[in-house]
């Protein structure tokens, strides 16, 4: 089955959203509760104690979010056939992961802003998270592909 181009880059963005306010919100959160300092000047937001105490949380809400926007993107009427449903599973999945990436690159990286990290912050220094992050990602139609072949027995 063909990818719905219009209804996946919609999801995408909706649930990017979500899960970035999700995120922030659960950082701004812990850190008023907790009383945390914000990084020194200089001091990349990677390296603030509410940040880095939430981090893992933030994995954890992508695996909640993005498999319930995969299950939103299949909810129409779809084909029984496994191969096809198979192949845009995959399509789907490798365009959200592109999406993310991408976004993420001009969004944390190249526009400036209290929250912009440098590459090598972003990519090497946010590790294991951002991997897992994108893991989440790719992995959310794959989740829901196999849930429906369970299903659908």
């Amino acid at each position: 089955m063909k990818l719905k181009l219009t209804r996946a880059l919609v999801l995408f963005f909706i649930a990017y959203v979500l899960v970035t306010i999700l995120a922030a919100t659960t950082t701004e959160t812990y850190a008023t509760v907790y009383n945390t300092s914000p990084p020194a000047p200089g001091v990349t937001v990677l390296k603030s104690a509410s940040f880095v105490a939430t981090v893992p949380y933030h994995v954890l809400i992508m695996l909640i979010v993005w498999p319930i926007f995969a299950w939103i993107y299949f909810k129409k009427p779809q084909s029984k056939d496994i191969a096809q449903r198979a192949t845009e599973t995959r399509n789907l999945a490798f365009l959200w992961l592109v999406a993310a990436i991408t976004v993420d690159f001009v969004g944390f990286v190249l526009i400036k802003s209290p929250y912009s990290l440098t590459a090598h912050e972003f990519y090497i220094d946010y590790q294991p998270w951002i991997t897992l992050i994108y893991i989440a990602i790719f992995l959310s139609p794959w989740i829901n592909f196999r849930l429906w072949k369970l299903l659908s027995r």
